[in-house]
């Protein structure tokens, strides 16, 4: 059987967090890796979604362009994505001129067949900033359940769908202001001509229990035309003269950013025509994990489009689509900074992958959300990894070792039968999309030979009869290090096959009765492969991944005007800035006073490109005592507003006035 496995396309407007591994990227790579061992024609894609209001709004944030921002974040994800293990075959971006034109030929063959039609609509208006405002850019109180912070095409609290004028008392989150309604006009999918076919298309298919209803919702409901385009000056833009600064929405373009990151895979691999295989053959199963909140693009809207197109494409065979991940009793979140950031985590525990790959397994959101607490984190490495998985390999290798390198491997019936029973459980849950289930079968079976090597407690035993009694046990030491790969194969596994010199076994092998091996070969004298979690390193884990929660600020006490004329502000001009070296938050900046260049480290590196602050003016507070920030002295600071979502803004006069002016 041949496989297409893709997983959703990240946003390109900041790190991956742990949300989005245990969402989407660690499912995906699970499967993988399990079909692969199967012996299946397996291809995984995926790449960075750098389209969209998400991607603008946070360049305007930054002050900065959407390219820059894409650009600086493509490569992150992909970097935290490998370090973690994740198993792409081909990870890409949307913005590749090959996706573009994939898009926009979907758009002119679904407009041709009159799928696309042109409406005149009324869109809101920021009257301040003269432009019109795509979904993203409102926010207001949601219809169905009154939060005042809903986004104009979905509210993130109960989950509905909405459109821009939905909204009650919408504002732009450009400027705060009131929007007015203007006529202006936009193309939309008919979608309720085609649901008749995604009906056929949903009926054919099994559901997850936390997907079928949603889709059993919508469709029941009724599909209804929907916009594909937006008024903005990046993205795919819409191939028509007519319609100069729209772009094609994102939901319509970023699935279809799968076929063209196939195309894009095909192309390298040197036979551009392979990509068909995995879109237009029947024989290949395409799965797409994903987020609960794309159920509806990935089972409704995404293959509407690929009916449309009526050009034989593979519709998905299934969408294994997780709920939300929690962070100590909150959702996540990276606006309000309240999430465990990937880069930051592989930068603090290199040797800590596979370590939190099991913990995020274990708490898997598979049909209901999931909280990630630290002293959860802390307990399931210690108490089920090291005491049960870890410590039941250690110690048969470590008593192994003792009688030498090499033993006959003695085959013992119960663990052969233990073996092919927990083989066939972890495929049949992986099947099912139960991976947490296949996780818990491999501790299981841990759990059992744990208590049957303590019963047997062969260290008591005369020489030989406990070398024949750990020699038993040769056949699951060797099926462990094949067991563990989908789950544990960044140092893990690997390191457990190579301390016997094995390889990885099919698993058609684990599924035999027949012994894997007759003779075990030990390299090198066992050490644990997973040391235990110690309190000072998970204080230092927690001290500096997890943020502190946002608490009200303390009341301050009175200052004399005395107090205040202490401290001397001043105009400064910035010369140059230029990023700090491995401190993603900081900027070093010269400025210009009236006594000449000074230097300043300013922790606002993500929120200002380096570029956007030279030749600007700001406020200096010259008189504060010089400190060394990451080897660089800092000399007084610069002063900046904290805007809505922590966003920093620079104060600057008025207009420019000569550097060192004071400020009374």
């Amino acid at each position: 059987m041949r496989y297409l496995i893709t997983a959703a396309l990240p946003y390109a407007n900041g790190p991956l967090h742990i949300g989005h591994i245990a969402g989407a990227y660690l499912p995906a790579d699970i499967f993988a890796r399990y079909l692969r061992l199967r012996g299946e024609d397996v291809l995984f894609v995926c790449g960075s979604d750098e389209h969209g209001v998400a991607i603008t709004l946070r360049a305007w944030q930054e002050k900065t362009t959407p390219q820059a921002l894409v650009d600086r974040y493509h490569p992150l994800i992909e970097q935290s994505l490998r370090a973690l293990g994740i198993s792409v075959d081909y990870y890409g971006r949307t913005s590749d001129p090959l996706h573009h034109q994939v898009a926009q030929a979907f758009f002119l063959r679904l407009y041709e067949k009159g799928w696309i039609e042109k409406r005149t609509v009324e869109q809101f208006w920021d009257p301040q900033a003269q432009v019109f405002l795509p979904d993203r850019y409102l926010v207001g109180t949601c219809p169905h359940c009154g939060f005042e912070e809903a986004y104009g095409d979905q509210c993130e609290k109960c989950g509905a769908l909405l459109n821009p004028t939905d909204l009650r008392s919408p504002r732009s989150r450009l400027t705060g202001a009131t929007p007015e309604l203007r006529q202006s006009f936009q193309y939309y999918l008919r979608l309720d001509k085609l649901q008749p076919q995604v009906e056929a298309f949903v009926r054919s298919r099994a559901w997850k229990p936390n997907v079928g209803p949603v889709i059993e919702n919508w469709l029941r409901a009724g599909l209804a035309p929907r916009a594909i385009t937006r008024d903005l000056e990046w993205g795919v833009p819409v191939p028509f003269p007519q319609a100069q600064g729209k772009v094609l929405y994102v939901w319509f373009e970023a699935p279809i950013g799968y076929l063209s990151l196939t195309q894009r895979w095909a192309q390298q691999t040197g036979d551009p025509d392979r990509w068909q295989l995995y879109w237009k053959d029947p024989e290949t199963r395409i799965l797409h994990f994903i987020g609960k909140d794309n159920i509806v693009f990935h089972t409704l809207f995404f293959p509407a489009i690929l009916l449309a197109a009526d050009e034989g494409y593979t519709l998905p065979y299934a969408v294994p689509a997780q709920e939300f991940l929690n962070l100590e009793g909150q959702k996540i979140s990276t606006s309000r900074r309240w999430s465990i950031d990937i880069d930051r985590y592989v930068a603090e525990a290199p040797e800590r992958i596979d370590e939190l790959r099991f913990v995020l397994t274990l708490l898997m959101p598979q049909t209901k959300d999931r909280d990630f607490t630290w002293e959860e984190f802390t307990a399931r490495i210690n108490n089920e990894l090291v005491a049960t998985l870890t410590n039941l390999l250690h110690r048969v290798l470590s008593l192994l070792w003792r009688f030498g390198p090499t033993h006959r491997v003695e085959v013992s019936p119960e663990l052969l039968r233990w073996r092919v029973e927990t083989a066939r459980q972890v495929g049949q849950k992986l099947e099912r999309y139960d991976f947490t289930g296949a996780l818990e079968a491999i501790l299981a079976l841990a759990h059992k030979a744990n208590k049957r090597l303590t019963e047997a407690a062969p260290w008591h035993q005369p020489a030989e009869v406990a070398r024949l009694h750990l020699a038993q046990y040769g056949d699951l030491l060797a099926a462990m290090g094949t067991l563990l790969e989908p789950f544990l194969p960044v140092r893990v596994a690997p390191a457990l096959r190579a301390l016997m010199q094995l390889p990885l076994y099919p698993w058609e092998r684990l599924l035999s009765p027949e012994p894997l091996l007759t003779e075990l070969q030990l390299t090198s004298s066992p050490k644990p492969l997973v040391p235990k979690l110690s309190p000072e390193e998970i204080g230092r884990l927690r001290e500096r991944l997890l943020p502190k929660p946002e608490t009200p600020s303390p009341k301050l006490s009175s200052i004399t005007i005395e107090d205040f004329q202490r401290v001397q502000l001043k105009v400064v001009t910035i010369r140059h800035a230029e990023r700090v070296p491995q401190a993603e938050k900081l900027l070093k900046l010269s400025i210009q006073a009236e006594d000449g260049e000074h230097t300043v480290v300013s922790g606002v590196a993500q929120h200002y490109e380096p570029e956007a602050l030279i030749g600007q003016q700001a406020i200096w507070v010259a008189n504060l005592a010089p400190r060394k920030l990451r080897g660089i002295t800092s000399e007084g600071m610069l002063l900046f507003a904290e805007g809505e979502g922590g966003q920093l803004v620079r104060i600057l006069p008025e207009k420019p006035v000569p550097p060192g002016s004071p400020v009374r």
